[in-house]
């Protein structure tokens, strides 16, 4: 059995060997497969001048000089040629070919294309209409109808090159990786993707970062719409965007057609309001006074702005052009510095973080502007200064190719960053530090201020204390006295927020002690006036203060304060100063009788400085209009006319002995 099963496994694997040797190889097609692209690195025809006739097939051109088509013609025994000048070369057809497509990735600087004598193409401006553009990858379809069957194709290329640019690049092909190539549509087409590929790679740098300004100037704008009064965020916010906004146009140079002349006006423009934002942004950030230093930096980048029209209308060379600008924008460089220096000197921590960054991102740019204009002048630099200038356009490719220009830029952004991020930090700790002494200073106003008149016999007392803000500047106290009567006062400390309501308590503390050892209201104001002298830090305190005993007799004292309303009408009282003003001032009394019923209004000036939306005052005829209602009447009609300042209403009514005693009402709550 195992013999038979050897025997039938061998003749199987026979009749495999038989029928693999019968089998046909599969074939391949060198010429049907391969990509039909030629290279047309090589030697063309080129001649100066301009002659229409040189674009016709049969025109002889065999006098004309033979260049290489991998380098421009500076290198090639043209040395600053600019003008006009023309290729021409031959491409022989196979008999069968795709639509035919010619792939010019830079040539410089304006030209068109002939093919057969008939123009099919044009990039720029041409004479009398010349105008320099930033070249890019065309793709120009040859048409059908100018090929002759059987004949090769003649192409001929007319080409102006700009005279600015004819000291720093020769004219026509570039060369290097920049291969002009015929061929099929669709293979070029590859071609061209992938050189936009590398093209984009070789721009990773500059990429990223203007994604970091995109993102550093939107979050400065973000941080000023939550603070409006934080101005400096705004001005890093726009500073960015500019600088964004040049970068974008630059990068957009090396993959869209682009006006020379129009680009490098818009690039200028773009740099000037970048650099007065950021001008105006350090000076806001450092807390520095605009003086000579702010204005001659002003005046630099305005003149390093204008010293670029001559260039754009190309009454100066592009060189002269450069040199120009980069000199006017000197001083402004230096006075950037020196705020910087100034300002670390005294200790400013965000000064000693910006220094460097600014700094060395200036020196490299200027020494990559002066090596440019030497390399590009024709002068020869020593092989030690070569490589550096050699590192200002490629300094490492990993993790992606970037220059020392580049890498200057990030760490200058790095530092705005850095500054913005501490300075954030900063204001929020500050604001929450302020929050809690702001709630700190309410708890103790809440305190001192009392939260419902007391009960005296024989008068009817109500009050309303409506601040503008979560601390007010008004204060009121009411006091029994303990022979009967009581014992009033309400006053307005000048400022808002916090000074002013540590104000009111020190105010408010030192009332409570004089009402119990000076209770005439003369007394009282001297004693007030005394603990604010030297306290006020240029503000003012008024203070209205009286005492109506049992009997109707109203004694009253004014410190610079609003007159009281008795019975609707307004008493005329002698004002004395405003406290803390003068440690020895004198207050004088008067003295009115309170009938039964009659009502004695005290109010602040909330009450007249009330605005309404179209600007209004409430003002002083409305107010004697609405004196005699009850306190929280006054203070409505006050709030809907438009609330801005503190609101303190006091009304003391005195009642019959018959008529029970009024017990202490609770002080509205502010709304």
């Amino acid at each position: 059995m195992f013999r038979r099963r050897k025997w039938v496994a061998a003749l199987l694997l026979m009749g495999a060997l038989a029928a693999a040797c019968t089998a046909r190889a599969q074939t391949f097609n060198l010429e049907e497969n391969r990509e039909q692209v030629a290279d047309l690195t090589g030697l063309w025809r080129f001649h100066t001048g301009d002659n229409p006739a040189w674009a016709q097939p049969g025109f002889d051109d065999s006098s004309w000089k033979l260049l290489r088509s991998d380098q421009p013609w500076d290198e090639q025994g043209y040395k600053g040629y600019s003008g006009m000048a023309w290729y021409r070369f031959q491409v022989i057809l196979p008999a069968q070919h795709p639509p035919l497509t010619l792939y010019i990735p830079e040539l410089l600087t304006s030209y068109q294309v002939y093919a057969n004598g008939r123009m099919i193409h044009q990039f720029g401006g041409m004479p009398p209409h010349a105008r320099a553009e930033f070249n890019i990858r065309q793709l120009i379809p040859i048409p059908d109808a100018v090929l002759a069957r059987g004949e090769p194709l003649t192409i001929a290329i007319r080409v102006w090159h700009w005279p600015d640019w004819a000291m720093f690049e020769g004219g026509g092909p570039q060369g290097g990786s920049r291969v002009v190539r015929i061929g099929d549509a669709e293979a070029l087409g590859t071609f061209q993707y992938l050189a936009t590929r590398e093209s984009i790679w070789d721009e990773s740098a500059s990429g990223i970062l203007l994604f970091i300004e995109v993102l550093a100037g939107l979050a400065g704008i973000g941080l000023f719409l939550l603070g409006p009064g934080e101005r400096e965020y705004l001005w890093f916010g726009l500073s960015e965007v500019l600088d964004a906004a040049n970068r974008a146009v630059q990068i957009r140079e090396i993959f869209q057609p682009v006006g020379i002349m129009s680009n490098n006006a818009l690039e200028d423009c773009l740099r000037l309001g970048a650099n007065l934002f950021l001008l105006a942004f350090l000076f806001a950030l450092l807390r520095q006074r605009r003086g000579w230093l702010y204005w001659v930096a002003i005046g630099s980048a305005l003149l390093g702005s204008l010293a670029g029209i001559p260039g754009e209308l190309q009454w100066i060379s592009l060189s002269n052009w450069v040199v120009a600008v980069e000199t006017a924008y000197l001083p402004f460089f230096a006075c950037v510095l020196i705020l910087l220096v100034s300002a670390t000197r005294r200790g400013d921590s965000d000064a000693r973080l910006l220094l460097l960054p600014f700094g060395l991102d200036y020196a490299v740019d200027y020494l990559g502007v002066a090596l440019s204009i030497l390399v590009y002048g024709g002068a020869t630099l020593p092989p030690w200064l070569f490589s550096i200038y050699s590192r200002f356009i490629l300094l490492a490719q990993w993790p992606f190719p970037f220059s020392e220009q580049n890498a200057a830029d990030f760490i200058f952004q790095l530092g705005l960053l850095a500054v913005l991020l501490l300075r954030f930090a900063r204001t929020r700790r500050d604001e929450q530090r302020l929050a809690n002494e702001v709630e700190a200073a309410r708890a103790v106003q809440q305190v001192l201020v009392p939260e419902k008149v007391p009960a005296i016999a024989g008068f009817s007392i109500d009050c309303v204390y409506q601040p503008a803000g979560e601390v007010g500047g008004d204060f009121f106290q009411v006091i029994a006295l303990p022979e009967g009567g009581v014992l009033a006062a309400i006053g307005d400390v000048s400022g808002k927020g916090m000074p002013a309501a540590m104000t009111v308590s020190l105010l408010v503390g030192a009332l409570r002690t004089l009402a119990e050892t000076a209770p005439s209201p003369a007394a009282v104001l001297a004693g007030l006036n005394r603990q604010m002298a030297g306290r006020s830090g240029g503000g003012f305190t008024t203070c209205l203060a009286l005492r109506v005993d049992a009997d109707g007799r109203c004694t009253m004292a004014n410190a610079g304060h609003l007159h009281p309303y008795l019975s609707g009408k307004e008493l005329s009282l002698e004002n004395g100063l405003p406290l803390g003003v003068d440690a020895g001032a004198a207050y004088s009394e008067t003295t009115v009788a309170l009938s039964v019923g009659a009502q004695l209004t005290l109010l602040t000036d909330g009450v007249i400085e009330a605005r309404s939306r179209t600007g209004e005052l409430f003002g002083f005829e409305r107010t004697l209009l609405i004196a005699g209602r009850d306190a929280e009447g006054i203070a409505a009609a006050a709030q809907a006319f438009g609330q801005n300042d503190d609101i303190t209403i006091l009304t003391l009514r005195r009642e019959s002995s018959a008529r029970a005693i009024h017990l202490g009402a609770a002080i509205p709550s502010p709304a």
